[in-house]
């Protein structure tokens, strides 16, 4: 009689285990994510609040870049800023400079600046 009890409880946890996991694979695999810095013209500065999305041409590609707060970036320049702060909505394009990003997944750009330097 006990060993039909015991089976009977084996067969009811076994069909209470979740089967929504089972197309998950055992090990996820997660995004690398890559630092990358660029060197080159920036264009298509637009400004939404804090929020910023430019383009840069650098040798190793055309990159679409993003910040969600530019208060938060570090920016730093080549050469002295001209009079007063420099405001990258407005200041930043038709500047070299070179950028520090991280890539992202699934986003409508290829990365989040992390740093800018402006060259010119």
């Amino acid at each position: 009689m006990w060993k039909l009890l015991l089976a009977v409880a084996i067969i009811a946890f076994v069909f209470t285990l979740p089967f929504s996991s089972a197309g998950m694979p055992l090990h996820p695999v997660f995004a690398e994510h890559v630092k990358i810095d660029a060197d080159g013209p920036v264009s298509d500065v637009a400004c939404s609040g804090v929020e910023l999305t430019l383009k840069i041409s650098a040798h190793n590609g055309r990159f679409t870049l993003h910040a969600r707060d530019y208060t938060r970036v570090e920016i730093s320049e080549d050469v002295p800023f001209e009079a007063g702060e420099f405001r990258p909505c407005t200041d930043l394009s038709g500047k070299t400079a070179k950028i520090t990003f991280v890539t992202v997944d699934r986003k409508k750009y290829d990365g989040e600046i992390q740093s800018i330097e402006v060259e010119k």
